[in-house]
């Protein structure tokens, strides 16, 4: 899994703008070409351009936290279900219901084997 899935944003990789142009848009900082560049971005990507209209309604500080929150938990959330996957020797459940299907399998081997004699 990349490390752009931790960031609410993209991280300024192809097709996505930075963290920092956006909240730079929203504090009204950037240049008018910058702008237009990221309003042209903001009217193809509708998720994008609804975390914007949210982020508008905030005061520059509270957005800024507020994204952080979010790709802290966001990247929170990734870490942990990265670590939840089991392995089967940790589960005794599993190890039983694989050693009934290949004891199965073999009884029904042999048992086909004998009716085919």
């Amino acid at each position: 899994m990349g490390e752009e899935l931790n960031y609410i944003f993209g991280n300024g990789s192809p097709g996505n703008l930075s963290e920092e142009k956006l909240m730079a848009y929203l504090e009204g900082t950037l240049s008018v070409e910058e702008q237009h560049e990221v309003e042209q971005f903001l009217a193809q990507e509708s998720f994008e351009a609804e975390a914007i209209e949210g982020l508008k309604n905030m005061q520059p500080e509270d957005a800024k936290r507020s994204v952080a929150r979010l790709n802290h938990d966001l990247r929170k959330h990734v870490h942990h279900r990265r670590g939840r996957r089991r392995q089967i020797k940790d589960n005794p459940w599993a190890l039983l219901a694989v050693a009934l299907t290949m004891l199965f399998i073999i009884l029904a081997y042999f048992v086909i084997r004998l009716i085919l004699k």
